[in-house]
């Protein structure tokens, strides 16, 4: 399956730093065992997991479902049990009350089918290295994150939101976002609860400013692209003695003109909000993009189409995109 290739990721996390979730398995009347996941992810779970498979199949019984309550952690060892649980066809179910973020979300995808309470909170935000920071690896693993929640037949919209929030920040799902990817809602839905503040679930400092990604609010309401070129335009005149570095560049091969705002991030990467348009001042692309170190291969979001691509710059100093992600 294609979805291993994340296992270059090593070390990242998702989450903060963990200890083995708690595995428990309980067997129905009808003699199907559910295996319960509970706590951070961390490195041997997908073993733990396995070893409760095995047992069960020894018995002559079938693990049927996975029930979910996690925050997270890490992201190749919750890779590792998605794998498992796609191959074995099983059902993943976040319970009432219960809580799936993070890593865990990739599990809960890999559900032959969902099931989730509408008290049940389900989140998803971009990826961190084992400090809690976002660095160019913890973007790569974001991506490659991407890669497999797609795979998992996640739909773009909600890949969107994880791609586009840093990691001390969290996107609740909706019931109808939930509902998008195929799960079924049980109870009901005068039970949904608040959700909780997003330090309930990850207390990491700042990597990447917010200015670039959709705030976790109780709706998950990202801010309007105006919002955000007002919180880029404020945070590069902080840098640069009062007054926003704008820029304008025009390529006359393909008659377009792009204007926008460059400022830094919190670790000194290089950033940037720009909007494309024709001759006509027809609006071609809303993007924010992060640069690498040498500032010639940047990470660019689409802020309509919620996609990702990369560019890289040729002698000549211009840009072309050699990638979608």
């Amino acid at each position: 399956m294609r979805i291993l290739a994340v296992l270059a990721l090593c070390a990242v996390w998702t989450g903060p730093p963990a200890t083995a979730a708690e595995l428990k398995s309980a067997a129905l009347k009808d003699g199907r065992i559910i295996v319960s996941i509970s706590g951070d992810i961390a490195e041997g779970d997908t073993d733990a997991l396995k070893a409760a498979i095995k047992a069960a199949n020894d018995a002559g019984k079938l693990v049927s479902s996975v029930r979910l309550n996690s925050p997270g952690g890490n992201l190749l060892e919750g890779v590792q049990i998605a794998e498992a649980v796609r191959f074995a066809k099983m059902a993943t179910n976040v319970g009432q009350g219960a809580t799936c973020a993070s890593a865990c979300f990739l599990v809960f995808a890999a559900g032959a089918t969902k099931f989730a309470n509408y008290t049940a909170q389900i989140g998803v935000h971009g990826a961190s290295d084992q400090t809690g920071r976002e660095t160019v690896q913890s973007g790569s693993a974001t991506v490659s994150m991407a890669r497999v929640a797609k795979e998992l037949g996640v739909p773009a919209a909600i890949i969107g939101r994880m791609v586009v929030t840093p990691p001390n920040e969290m996107v609740w799902l909706s019931p109808a976002d939930l509902q998008s990817m195929g799960t079924t809602m049980v109870g009901k839905p005068s039970q949904i609860p608040t959700p909780p503040s997003s330090n309930n679930i990850q207390q990491l400092p700042t990597g990447v400013p917010t200015d670039l990604s959709p705030k976790a609010t109780a709706t998950a309401r990202p801010p309007t692209w105006n919002e955000m070129v007002d919180q880029a335009s404020s945070r590069s005149a902080s840098q640069n003695n009062g007054t926003p570095k704008y820029f304008r560049l025009c390529q006359p091969e393909t008659k377009t003109c792009s204007s926008g705002i460059s400022f830094k991030a919190n670790d000194g990467t290089d950033m940037i909000v720009k909007v494309t348009k024709d001759m006509k001042e027809n609006i071609i692309s809303r993007e924010s993009c992060s640069f690498n170190v040498t500032n010639d291969i940047r990470l660019c979001i689409d802020w309509d189409k919620v996609s990702m691509h990369r560019d890289m710059k040729n002698t000549s100093g211009e840009w072309y995109k050699v990638s979608d992600d």
